[in-house]
């Protein structure tokens, strides 16, 4: 028994079957560490991704935001008082919601745990300035999550991502310089404008020379 037992016959192998199991819960590990840091990556993309497309066509909540195409026609037949009243925010509001839970079905990898909470609001700027605050909750189980509780981590993670994005209205643009353009040529001569640049650029380069 004493002489079976000083045999190494097979510890090759033994010890091989260790490392190979070892290497492989790693690579598990590590795998199970790329979903979840992908799905948070995946959480705050959208939730930028959908404030900047609902604010890029804030006044053409109609239009589709996978796509961003304004049609003419419809800068055209833009109403005048848009900003009067709830209804370009709500449905702006609701285009936000649609399309963020959209986005994150489509290019989620874990399983969610329940329907993620997206939330959308406006916030008024000015009198034609508007910026949106996309807010993303989702509780998701990771791939591979028992690679992450065998190392006493939690196999479901809840993520949290704000994003934001500026409303653009192109019509509200075109007419402010419109405007502006034509105060300056009614009201103030291009000469005296030209003038008045050159005395500026005479008194910066003063200050240079003597500080």
């Amino acid at each position: 028994m004493k002489g079976f037992l000083r045999r190494e016959d097979g510890a090759l192998m033994l010890d091989g079957m260790i490392a190979m199991l070892a290497t492989i819960l790693i690579m598990v590990f590590l795998m199970s560490l790329g979903f979840l840091f992908y799905q948070q990556w995946i959480v705050s993309n959208v939730a930028n991704d959908t404030a900047a497309r609902v604010a890029q066509s804030y006044a053409y909540p109609n239009t589709d935001p996978v796509i961003g195409y304004i049609d003419v026609e419809l800068m055209d037949h833009v109403p005048l008082f848009r900003y009067m009243g709830d209804d370009l925010e709500a449905e702006n509001v609701e285009k936000a919601e649609n399309y963020g839970a959209w986005a994150l079905e489509l290019s989620s990898l874990a399983y969610p745990v329940s329907p993620p909470e997206i939330r959308a609001e406006v916030f008024s700027d000015s009198l034609a300035r508007r910026h949106i605050e996309v807010t993303v909750r989702a509780e998701y189980e990771m791939p591979l999550g028992g690679a992450l509780e065998f190392f006493g981590m939690d196999g479901t993670i809840e993520y949290e991502a704000t994003g934001y994005g500026v409303c653009m209205d192109l019509m509200d643009y075109i007419y402010t310089v419109d405007t502006v353009k034509t105060l300056s040529e009614d009201t103030i001569s291009s000469k005296f404008l030209g003038a008045a640049d050159s005395f500026l650029s005479m008194l910066g380069k003063l200050k240079e020379l003597f500080t």
